[in-house]
């Protein structure tokens, strides 16, 4: 019963992820494919503010959003005369240089590669705690999304994707929705990534490389396009699709290439027939 905890908090580190990426990709039409880099920084800055400082954890987590909200905007002031695919590989770039960081500057406890050691709170203290208490910041994260690109402020971030130039005739500069909603992201993804490090206990450079970045665009992509529900149902769906191996009682041998094969045929077939993905309202070839 743990391990179904310990992947259901999982679960909610990724729809958070989701949610962030969304806002950027889906929302506001920017090919970002690093949001492992921010998600690394959040889990790095709590565990170092908890470890070595003696930080409240939820402390630290909120500390983390805004360290990680403020390192993506400074990020991205650098890349905004970029567009297109131009952006994208810049922000691809974005994976190896923090990796570096991570692996070469980045703090680590004697003798590992990396952080373990957290002082938790109660209520992140047990896989039962951990689930529930990332349920309740996941749901509030979903509200506060919902709100986010519902009202006049999501008008304008659809408005920067699709008609930047309507945006620029009413008075209202693209650049700054661009650059608030990509700060709003790190920040979400930093949340995250303090959740991330309180549910493993253990984070290392590894972690955070450009496969976690990939399988963002991934979760995005099946789950919908400028679609908060689709953030939720595609990290859900993909996660449990995954995991649910495990429990087939097929032989090593043959469970990990059908998996493989499986997963690889649902995305093909998706963006073959469903570009959006499930529930996206927004299609990047339209």
């Amino acid at each position: 019963m743990d391990h179904i905890f310990f992947l259901g908090t999982l679960m909610c580190v990724w729809v958070m992820v989701c949610l962030a990426a969304n806002f950027v990709i889906g929302y506001t039409g920017m090919m970002a494919m690093g949001q492992a880099v921010y998600l690394g920084v959040g889990a790095y800055a709590s565990a170092t503010l908890n470890i070595y400082l003696g930080v409240n954890y939820f402390a630290a987590m909120a500390l983390a959003a805004v360290v990680t909200g403020a390192v993506a905007v400074l990020t991205l002031l650098p890349l905004l005369r970029l567009s297109g695919f131009y952006f994208a590989l810049a922000t691809l770039g974005l994976n190896f240089v923090f990796f570096d960081l991570f692996h070469n500057l980045g703090p680590r406890v004697e003798g590992s590669e990396g952080l373990y050691g957290l002082e938790l709170p109660a209520a992140l203290g047990s896989p039962h705690a951990q689930i529930v208490t990332g349920l309740l910041i996941t749901i509030a994260c979903v509200l506060a999304a919902n709100r986010l690109v519902g009202g006049a402020f999501g008008r304008a971030l659809r408005a920067t994707r699709d008609r930047p130039d309507a945006l620029i005739a009413l008075g209202k500069n693209p650049v700054h929705y661009q650059i608030v909603i990509w700060g709003v992201s790190g920040a979400l993804t930093g949340l995250a990534g303090a959740l991330y490090a309180a549910t493993l206990f253990y984070i290392d450079p590894t972690l955070f490389t450009l496969n976690a970045s990939i399988l963002v665009l991934v979760y995005v992509g099946v789950g919908g396009l400028a679609s908060n529900a689709g953030s939720v149902l595609g990290a859900v769906l993909l996660i449990a699709f995954t995991e649910s191996f495990r429990y087939l009682g097929l032989p090593s041998v043959l469970a990990g290439p059908i998996q493989q094969g499986l997963y690889g045929a649902l995305l093909v077939g998706l963006m073959l027939f469903r570009r959006q993905g499930l529930v996206g309202n927004h299609d990047f070839q339209e």
